[in-house]
Protein backbone atom coordinates (compact mmCIF):
# COMPACT_ATOMS: atom_id res chain seq x y z
CA UNK A 1 0.00 0.00 0.00
CA UNK A 2 1.21 3.56 -0.66
CA UNK A 3 1.72 6.53 1.17
CA UNK A 4 -0.72 9.35 0.62
CA UNK A 5 0.54 12.42 -0.02
CA UNK A 6 -0.38 15.07 3.02
CA UNK A 7 -0.90 18.76 1.96
CA UNK A 8 -1.24 20.32 -1.82
CA UNK A 9 1.48 19.36 -3.51
CA UNK A 10 4.57 21.05 -3.91
CA UNK A 11 4.52 22.55 -8.00
CA UNK A 12 8.40 23.41 -7.98
CA UNK A 13 10.41 26.31 -9.15
CA UNK A 14 8.87 28.31 -11.60
CA UNK A 15 10.19 29.68 -14.80
CA UNK A 16 11.84 33.43 -15.25
CA UNK A 17 10.04 36.28 -15.93
CA UNK A 18 11.41 37.17 -19.46
CA UNK A 19 11.10 40.61 -21.85
CA UNK A 20 9.19 42.21 -19.77
CA UNK A 21 7.69 45.93 -20.19
CA UNK A 22 5.82 47.54 -17.47
CA UNK A 23 4.40 46.10 -14.06
CA UNK A 24 1.32 47.23 -12.81
CA UNK A 25 1.14 47.60 -8.70
CA UNK A 26 -1.48 48.75 -6.52
CA UNK A 27 -2.60 48.13 -2.58
CA UNK A 28 -5.60 46.44 -2.08
CA UNK A 29 -8.73 48.65 -2.90
CA UNK A 30 -6.38 51.51 -4.30
CA UNK A 31 -5.82 52.87 -7.79
CA UNK A 32 -2.80 50.95 -10.02
CA UNK A 33 0.72 52.85 -10.86
CA UNK A 34 2.17 51.51 -13.83
CA UNK A 35 5.90 51.40 -13.69
CA UNK A 36 8.03 51.59 -16.62
CA UNK A 37 11.83 51.59 -17.36
CA UNK A 38 14.54 49.09 -16.43
CA UNK A 39 15.15 51.13 -13.36
CA UNK A 40 11.91 50.52 -11.91
CA UNK A 41 10.96 47.37 -13.60
CA UNK A 42 14.48 45.81 -13.35
CA UNK A 43 14.75 45.59 -9.29
CA UNK A 44 11.09 44.06 -8.75
CA UNK A 45 11.73 41.32 -11.74
CA UNK A 46 15.09 40.02 -9.99
CA UNK A 47 13.02 39.91 -6.87
CA UNK A 48 9.77 38.15 -8.55
CA UNK A 49 12.91 35.50 -10.39
CA UNK A 50 14.39 35.25 -7.03
CA UNK A 51 11.07 33.89 -5.42
CA UNK A 52 9.97 31.97 -9.01
CA UNK A 53 13.55 29.72 -8.00
CA UNK A 54 12.24 28.37 -4.60
CA UNK A 55 9.37 25.77 -4.24
CA UNK A 56 5.90 26.71 -5.12
CA UNK A 57 3.28 24.86 -4.11
CA UNK A 58 0.26 24.23 -6.76
CA UNK A 59 -2.85 25.57 -5.61
CA UNK A 60 -4.39 29.02 -3.76
CA UNK A 61 -3.98 30.48 -1.01
CA UNK A 62 -6.64 32.65 0.76
CA UNK A 63 -5.54 36.20 1.16
CA UNK A 64 -7.13 39.70 2.53
CA UNK A 65 -5.51 42.55 1.77
CA UNK A 66 -3.27 42.00 -0.45
CA UNK A 67 -1.64 43.66 -3.24
CA UNK A 68 -1.46 43.62 -6.72
CA UNK A 69 1.21 42.96 -8.95
CA UNK A 70 0.48 42.50 -13.22
CA UNK A 71 3.41 41.47 -14.88
CA UNK A 72 3.43 42.61 -18.74
CA UNK A 73 5.75 42.25 -21.86
CA UNK A 74 3.99 44.95 -24.50
CA UNK A 75 0.22 44.38 -23.87
CA UNK A 76 0.34 40.73 -23.01
CA UNK A 77 -0.13 39.84 -19.26
CA UNK A 78 2.94 37.67 -17.91
CA UNK A 79 1.82 37.02 -14.78
CA UNK A 80 -0.47 38.40 -12.01
CA UNK A 81 0.45 38.62 -8.32
CA UNK A 82 -1.48 38.89 -5.05
CA UNK A 83 1.19 39.81 -2.51
CA UNK A 84 1.16 40.35 1.09
CA UNK A 85 4.18 40.48 3.60
CA UNK A 86 4.05 36.79 4.19
CA UNK A 87 2.46 35.05 1.09
CA UNK A 88 2.57 35.29 -2.54
CA UNK A 89 0.08 33.72 -4.98
CA UNK A 90 0.45 33.72 -8.41
CA UNK A 91 -1.89 33.10 -11.32
CA UNK A 92 -0.12 32.78 -15.25
CA UNK A 93 -1.68 34.77 -18.09
CA UNK A 94 -5.09 34.76 -17.89
CA UNK A 95 -7.76 33.32 -15.47
CA UNK A 96 -8.19 29.41 -15.75
CA UNK A 97 -4.41 28.37 -15.58
CA UNK A 98 -2.67 27.06 -12.86
CA UNK A 99 -2.76 29.01 -9.33
CA UNK A 100 0.52 28.57 -7.19
CA UNK A 101 1.39 29.91 -3.85
CA UNK A 102 4.34 30.69 -1.83
CA UNK A 103 5.17 31.54 1.56
CA UNK A 104 7.79 34.64 2.20
CA UNK A 105 9.58 36.59 4.67
CA UNK A 106 9.44 40.52 4.63
CA UNK A 107 12.89 41.04 3.27
CA UNK A 108 12.33 38.90 0.12
CA UNK A 109 11.12 41.93 -1.60
CA UNK A 110 12.47 45.17 -0.68
CA UNK A 111 11.93 46.78 -4.03
CA UNK A 112 8.54 46.09 -4.34
CA UNK A 113 7.60 46.70 -1.01
CA UNK A 114 9.34 50.27 -1.35
CA UNK A 115 7.43 50.64 -4.57
CA UNK A 116 4.05 49.46 -3.14
CA UNK A 117 5.12 51.85 0.13
CA UNK A 118 5.36 55.00 -2.03
CA UNK A 119 1.44 54.68 -3.92
CA UNK A 120 -1.81 55.21 -2.28
CA UNK A 121 -2.72 52.67 0.86
CA UNK A 122 -4.78 49.83 0.85
CA UNK A 123 -8.35 50.92 1.81
CA UNK A 124 -10.44 49.24 4.72
CA UNK A 125 -7.83 47.49 5.92
CA UNK A 126 -7.23 48.02 9.04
Amino acid sequence: MLPMAAGPAVAGPRPALQAVSSIRIANYGAPSVLLEGRDKVGPVISELNALRKKDWRGGDTRQECYSTVVVSSGKKTLATFRIRSDSVVEREGQKGVPVYSLVIEPGDIPHLSKALAEIVPAKDCN
